[in-house]
C-alpha cells in the first residue's frame, strides 16, 4: 500500500463492491471456476437476451451487465458499464424501501430493479451469497 495514494482504500472498496454485484448477477459464488462462470454467463445471457425480452426496455441494459459481470470475474477485465452502472446509484427509489445512505442500500435496491423481475413472474432458482 502507497502512503502517497489517498484513493487506494476507495478503489479497493469499489473494486470489491463491482466483484460483488457482479457475482449477484451471475449468480455464483465468490471463487467459483471459469467453466462455471461460463456457464452461469450463458444462462443469464440467455435469460436476459434482447430478442427474447422485446417488451423490457431494461433488456438490453441487463444483457451488456451480464457480458461485463463475466469478463470482470473470468477475465479480470473492468468494465465501464459495471462501474457507471455502481456509480449511478444517486437518486433515492420512490417506494423509500431501501437505506441508501449506504454501498449495501444501493446495491440491494439495484439488484430489485434489475434482476429481481423474474421472481413476480414465477421463475424458480434459489440465488446464492457471493460473499
Amino acid at each position: 500500500m502507497k502512503r502517497d495514494d489517498p484513493d487506494f482504500m476507495e478503489r479497493i472498496s469499489l473494486d470489491l463492491e463491482t466483484r460483488r454485484v457482479a457475482c449477484k448477477i451471475l449468480d455464483v459464488k465468490d471463487m467459483t471456476g471459469k467453466e462455471d462462470l461460463k456457464k452461469a454467463y450463458r444462462r443469464v445471457a440467455m435469460r436476459f437476451h434482447p430478442d427474447k425480452n422485446p417488451n423490457d426496455p431494461d433488456a438490453k441494459k441487463k444483457f451488456t451487465l451480464a457480458k461485463c459481470a463475466y469478463e470482470l470475474l473470468a477475465e479480470d477485465k473492468p468494465c465501464a458499464e459495471l462501474l457507471n452502472e455502481i456509480n449511478s446509484w444517486p437518486g433515492v427509489p420512490d417506494d423509500s424501501k431501501y437505506r441508501l445512505d449506504n454501498p449495501w442500500g444501493h446495491f440491494l435496491w439495484w439488484r430489485e430493479k434489475f434482476f429481481d423481475s423474474e421472481k413476480s413472474q414465477g421463475a424458480k432458482g434459489k440465488r446464492s451469497s457471493c460473499i
